[in-house]
């Protein structure tokens, strides 16, 4: 038993006639790049046009052998244009290979005519609308000054579509830990790991973190928090940029606001230069109690920098100094936070 075409033949030929699209159709495939071969279907299909006008009057049944029949003569109606034209025959078949397109150029050729109607601002959606940076940031601070409490923030920055980051991420990674602790730590971007989980400092950097303040008898359950000063994993795990940075800042800012930390550990170099306004390398700012009291919090709090776990897979020599830097931190909070 046959089986039913997939799909209408006169279906086809309506959308290539609405849509302006010159597809011409021959029963077998052509070398469109030889001319030669074109003049001999020209020719020959010319010579098929006599017989198929005898049916042009009648009605045309929905069969397959019907559809096969009508096809050339609908390719005729085209070459026609073309035949009878003042210039000689030579010249207008000859001109009329190039009206010979395959289906990717049809295709293409609506591509440019959606293409034309978008320039021509007919696609009138408000979000495909570019927008400059300031605007963003700006759209960024307005949302995150909405939140109340960290829950509602996480749920604002879900939505949030203004940093490109989120297109090209699996989920957004906020927070994690006990948000009614002292210490808040922030890290750069998520990783593959965090960016798979929607978890922050989850994978072979966080399992790092956490052996860091587990041997100062630090948990995340109890003891701190983690988050990042980006939401979205960078293609690649690259660094952020000062764009990304600058749109998530908003959101970063509120986050101390609600938080309110009495200590702010920042993990790695891009984490202080986005929280801090500093020249100085990690290098030298690392292990390091600095007062923080920029316009956005109401308190003045503590910021403390370490070396990124990352960084200490790689440079095993100054795990020693991580480790000097950390017994520092776990005796400034013995002074200062525990009764």
């Amino acid at each position: 038993m046959p089986m039913k075409p997939k799909y209408n033949f006169f279906d086809v030929l309506d959308f290539y006639e609405q849509n302006e699209l010159n597809e011409t159709f021959a029963n077998e495939p052509t070398d469109k790049l030889k001319i030669s071969k074109e003049v001999n279907f020209l020719t020959n299909t010319k010579k098929k046009d006599e017989k198929s006008s005898q049916i042009q009057n009648s009605k045309i049944a929905s069969s397959e052998k019907n559809i096969a029949q009508t096809a050339p003569k609908i390719a005729q109606l085209e070459i026609n244009k073309v035949i009878e034209s003042p210039q000689n025959q030579e010249s207008a078949i000859i001109s009329n290979v190039k009206n010979i397109t395959s289906t990717s150029h049809a295709l293409a050729e609506l591509a440019k005519k959606n293409q034309i109607n978008f320039m021509e601002n007919k696609i009138s959606n408000a979000d495909e609308k570019f927008l400059p940076l300031n605007q963003i940031v700006e759209n960024a601070r307005t949302l995150a000054s909405k939140a109340q409490t960290v829950a509602e923030l996480k749920e604002i920055i879900e939505n949030f579509d203004g940093c490109n980051l989120k297109k090209m991420a699996t989920n957004t990674v906020f927070v994690d830990g006990n948000s009614d602790s002292k210490i808040m730590i922030i890290g750069e971007a998520p990783g593959n790991h965090e960016d798979l989980r929607g978890v922050p400092f989850c994978g072979d950097s966080g399992e790092m973190l956490t052996a860091m303040f587990n041997s100062i008898n630090l948990t995340r359950e109890k003891d701190y928090c983690v988050t990042n000063v980006i939401f979205w994993r960078p293609p690649g795990n690259r660094r952020p940029t000062e764009e990304e940075l600058a749109i998530c800042r908003p959101f970063v800012e509120r986050h101390l606001q609600l938080f309110n930390p009495k200590i702010i550990i920042l993990v790695g170099a891009t984490a202080m230069n986005a929280i801090i306004d500093t020249s100085e390398t990690i290098s030298n700012i690392r292990g390091k109690f600095i007062d923080f009291s920029p316009q956005f919090l109401e308190n003045k709090t503590k910021i403390f920098t370490i070396f990124h776990p990352s960084f200490l897979m790689r440079q095993s020599a100054k795990k020693r100094l991580t480790w000097l830097d950390m017994l520092n931190l776990q005796k400034f909070i013995k002074n200062n936070y525990e009764e």
